[in-house]
């Protein structure tokens, strides 16, 4: 076999390194979108070219032969060689640039305080941060579209590193001139403003309520929003009730704006997490800036 036989591009090895990460052709497809044969043929034109069977795979068995364990970890090293190139070529205009997925609670009046003491650490960084909803910062990480998360919300996945890094409480609230209830079973009667499918203060809520014997079908949803400041902009102009972070209504508890309904036995405790990817190798700057971006002791201080 000669050089010009190596005939392969990063689509290619982008694609093997999915499937291998998932174990799976099937989950592989769909984080790509792209059809399962598709996929096969990727893997088949590779194994084609350089002449060796890259994977076992049939229904009992999804494993690396030899030379496919050889061929990850060169991969490897070509996507970390590329990462640390796009990371060099970046720094030689903007100093280096971190891109943050966060969830609308933490984005909104958290990460602006770490940033902010991170900024000392590492001042040669600027930042790009998308606000999206918990699952959808996770799915960002986990596409390999942004260097870490901070979310609401713990989604299981093998590809995925989630760390503990602040708790959070979900209150009841109205505008002071509405009425008090005193029992869950009365929320179902109540106009609610929520936030959106996907959001980690829903899941949570809607958990709760199920313990309690109120599911989702029985509400009374006057509003539904995308962000918390939405939700919170509702209850100030007296729309309805809403669940809403602690952190979000801080100051318009304390001027009176806004009340907490106390209810029995009620209380909703939440963790935000910092989300990384197991499978993307980052550039040394970047992974000591999430080595400490991901340090409880950095979020106790805030």
């Amino acid at each position: 076999m000669n050089l010009k036989d190596f005939n392969f591009d990063l689509k290619q090895i982008r694609t093997f390194m999915e499937v291998v990460n998932e174990k799976s052709f099937t989950n592989a497809s769909r984080n790509l979108k792209l059809s399962q044969a598709s996929i096969s043929h990727q893997i088949n034109q590779l194994e084609k070219m350089l002449g060796v069977k890259l994977i076992h795979r049939n229904s009992q068995d999804f494993s690396l032969t030899h030379e496919g364990s050889v061929f990850f970890k060169f991969c490897e090293k070509i996507l970390t060689d590329i990462d640390e190139l796009k990371s060099n070529l970046i720094s030689g205009y903007f100093g280096g640039l971190i891109h943050i997925a966060a969830s609308s609670i933490p984005g909104t009046y958290l990460l602006p305080k770490v940033l902010s003491r991170l900024n000392e650490i590492f001042p040669q960084f600027r930042y790009r941060v998308d606000i999206v909803n918990s699952r959808e910062a996770i799915e960002i990480v986990k596409q390999g579209e942004a260097d870490l998360a901070i979310t609401g919300r713990e989604i299981k996945h093998p590809s995925l590193n989630f760390i503990k890094v602040y708790e959070d409480e979900i209150l009841f609230v109205t505008h002071p001139d509405k009425r008090i209830v005193k029992s869950v079973d009365e929320i179902k009667n109540l106009p609610l403003i929520t936030r959106e499918t996907g959001s980690g203060t829903k899941n949570m809520t809607e958990t709760y309520l199920q313990e309690h014997g109120l599911i989702t079908s029985e509400l009374n949803i006057l509003m539904e929003c995308s962000t918390s400041e939405g939700v919170r902009e509702a209850v100030l102009n007296g729309l309805g009730y809403a669940f809403i972070s602690n952190i979000a209504i801080e100051n318009d508890l304390k001027l009176g704006k806004i009340k907490v309904i106390k209810l029995h036995d009620f209380k909703i405790k939440r963790n935000f997490y910092v989300v990384t990817s197991k499978a993307r190798i980052l550039t040394q700057p970047v992974s000591e800036f999430v080595e400490k971006f991901s340090s409880i002791e950095l979020w106790n201080k805030i």
